[in-house]
């Protein structure tokens, strides 16, 4: 496993700004997936909340290699790529983390999005960093443009 450069401005940006993950897993037919999902970032892993019904969990259950794409939505794009092994911890109730997230993406909403759910149950997806790479289309392209 491997950590990412905290103190590279790119990453800084994309891992505390609202930017979406795409996490792509491949699925229980055997067919590569995608989402789009909320995370976090906390003590070298990426963390995902999802609901114990999800689609997704049955694919990560089954196999655990992951990739994730975290980018910025405007020009010049900031790209973050990452490798990972993913783990499912179930968690009663609302997941310690999962306010932090949703206030990080839904700002003042935060409060009615949250009063507004039942949550009985989640699920953590944690995904351990094996590679990355970063990209801000200034001075670091992907060498298929080099």
């Amino acid at each position: 496993m491997t950590d990412l450069p905290l103190d590279d401005p790119v990453v800084k940006s994309l891992l505390e700004g609202p930017n979406l993950a795409r996490l792509s897993y491949i699925d229980v037919d055997g067919r590569p997936k995608v989402v789009p999902i909320w995370f976090t970032y906390d003590d070298g892993d990426i963390i995902m909340i999802t609901g114990p019904k999800a689609a997704k969990l049955r694919g990560i259950g089954a196999n655990g290699a992951v990739a994730l794409t975290i980018d910025s939505s405007t020009p010049p794009y900031k790209v973050l790529l990452v490798d990972g092994d993913a783990s499912l911890e179930p968690v009663e109730g609302l997941a310690p983390e999962y306010r932090g997230i949703v206030e990080r993406y839904l700002g003042p909403a935060a409060d009615a999005y949250l009063g507004q759910l039942r949550v009985k149950r989640q699920v953590r997806i944690r995904v351990k960093v094996r590679s990355y790479r970063i990209f801000d289309f200034v001075k670091r392209y992907p060498k298929s443009l080099s």
